[in-house]
């Protein structure tokens, strides 16, 4: 039997218990950093589809299939029947018949070239504001996890997106956070070693920040 979630199974997933896609997050779980790690995913992906319970169910999943390398049906069946959906669960196994194409993703682990520029210089501001610019939702889980700024750091700045639900005025203001603290050891090769980490972990694409610097791929 196959182990593949398929496109199918997404969307049974998607159509029966979109509503309770949190809960099932946390039993697969989404990934592997804990129940903190998950509620923050959990967020940015509610930031990044609002208003769409399918939309964020199906986002889920495909973080959950990005993220873990072993993502299985047995695991998702395992996990629909911890939550007591156990009709979901059985209709999944059914679906372990049907020969379908799995569902693919985009690999994060690829290497990307480093920009060819002085790595060792300090960040400049328009740098910065280049990538504040793009980033979108996931500053606040970039902030956090990487930048090493305060939760109520952050809660700060997310009012200066007020009235307007800006993200680009919250992300400057916690970079900038970053560069004043670090001072001389700011750097470009520092910042960038930081976004990869947020690349890899699924939460950032690359073009988020390439057009920041000369990257060659």
């Amino acid at each position: 039997m196959g182990e593949k979630v398929t496109h199918k199974m997404v969307s049974h997933i998607e159509g029966t218990i979109a509503a309770d896609w949190q809960n099932l997050a946390y039993h697969l779980p989404l990934n592997d950093k804990g129940m903190i790690g998950v509620k923050n995913e959990i967020d940015n992906i509610e930031h990044s589809d609002r208003g769409s319970l399918v939309g964020q169910c199906k986002n889920m999943l495909i973080a959950w299939l990005k993220n873990d390398e072993q993502a299985t049906v047995t695991k998702l069946v395992k996990a629909l029947r911890d939550m007591g959906k156990n009709r979901s669960a059985t209709e999944i196994e059914a679906m372990r018949e049907v020969q379908e194409d799995p569902v693919t993703v985009e690999s994060n682990s690829s290497t990307v070239a480093e920009p060819k520029i002085n790595m060792n210089r300090r960040v400049e501001d328009a740098e910065l504001s280049k990538i504040a610019g793009k980033i979108g939702t996931p500053w606040k889980r970039f902030a956090s996890e990487q930048l090493d700024i305060s939760q109520t750091e952050i809660s700060n700045a997310a009012q200066k997106m007020l009235p307007d639900m800006n993200t680009y005025n919250a992300a400057i203001d916690v970079f900038h956070l970053w560069k004043n603290r670090q001072g001389d050891k700011a750097t470009v090769k520092k910042l960038w070693d930081l976004l990869e980490n947020g690349r890899q972990g699924g939460y950032l694409s690359l073009d988020i920040y390439e057009h920041a610097f000369d990257v060659k791929k």
